[in-house]
């Protein structure tokens, strides 16, 4: 439930014969919050954030202009002056349809029956940001250091914390493809445990899964950045201690990464006023909205 804190004029409370606005028509609680192409220049990022509400028929959008990095800095941004931005509600004739916005030519239709334009309030943005590989092993179980996420546990050192590489090890093998226990790490795949130089590290966690000196990148023999394909009997040399073959020319790269991005944007606005003709809307603060962005970001590490 939006809360919402307001002082309405007595204009408001008056019936109109053009229809009385009523304040519960800018509450848009089960509507997404979505933005138009975002534009960057050198100097500003413009955003248009807007709801539409085909229930109700009622729009309401806001047009900000920044130069902060609000999709990709994690922290409150603002406050954004709407004397410098723009809001506005509108109740419509029908439903707008989910291409109402965002068009170089507003359209005909539906038309604007009532309209209520922002005067003055500061706009806030919280934004969270949260990347993850999904490996289905937590961020936490993944050694992020939630105070300074440069310090998170990077496993094989090539930059990517583990809570974002899909390979922890640097082996070329996904982590999800090495035997990992999501019900209890402690119990994964642990191939040269029983051997005569075994260890106690879990096989996604082990750049030697088999414990025979040779890591287990380098025991990709047709150097197709995949350990897996290269087989003697049935078990992958990499995790056959008795195959000792290297790949030769060495391997010298790594799999492309894959990680997801999301943005979390938490829109409010401060001391809003509203206003349309005699009508006048004041509200302490107003939850704009959610808006969520998740990126799909790929990276090849450097070797």
């Amino acid at each position: 439930m939006k809360k919402l804190v307001l002082i309405i004029t007595l204009a408001v409370l008056t019936s109109c014969d053009d229809g009385d606005f009523i304040v519960e028509d800018l509450n848009f609680e089960n509507s997404t919050v979505q933005v138009c192409d975002i534009p960057v220049n050198e100097d500003v990022s413009e955003y248009l954030f807007y709801i539409i509400n085909d229930t109700d028929f009622e729009t309401i959008a806001l047009a900000l202009n920044t130069t902060d990095d609000i999709l990709t800095e994690q922290r409150i941004h603002g406050p954004y002056s709407l004397g410098n931005n723009n809001l506005e509600y509108r109740k419509l004739s029908g439903a707008a349809g989910s291409t109402y916005y965002c068009n170089d030519v507003p359209p005909a239709s539906p038309t604007t029956t009532q309209a209520f334009i922002g005067e003055a309030g500061n706009v806030m943005i919280g934004t969270t940001i949260i990347e993850e590989d999904n490996d289905g092993i937590s961020a936490i179980d993944e050694g992020i250091n939630l105070l300074d996420l440069s310090l998170s546990r990077d496993t094989d050192g090539d930059g990517l914390p583990d809570y974002k590489d899909e390979d922890d090890d640097g082996d070329n093998v996904l982590t999800i493809n090495e035997g990992v226990n999501l019900t209890d790490l402690t119990l994964s795949l642990n191939t040269d445990s029983n051997s005569p130089n075994g260890d106690t590290i879990p096989d996604y966690l082990d750049p030697d899964d088999d414990g025979d000196g040779i890591l287990t990148i380098q025991e990709d023999i047709d150097g197709i950045l995949g350990p897996a394909s290269d087989i003697i009997g049935s078990t992958p040399n990499y995790l056959n201690a008795a195959a000792t073959f290297t790949a030769n020319p060495a391997i010298d790269r790594y799999i492309q990464h894959n990680f997801t991005n999301t943005a979390t944007l938490e829109i409010t606005i401060e001391d809003l006023t509203i206003t349309s003709d005699s009508r006048e809307i004041i509200f302490a603060v107003y939850e704009f909205g959610t808006y969520v962005r998740t990126l799909n970001v790929r990276v090849t590490p450097t070797f």
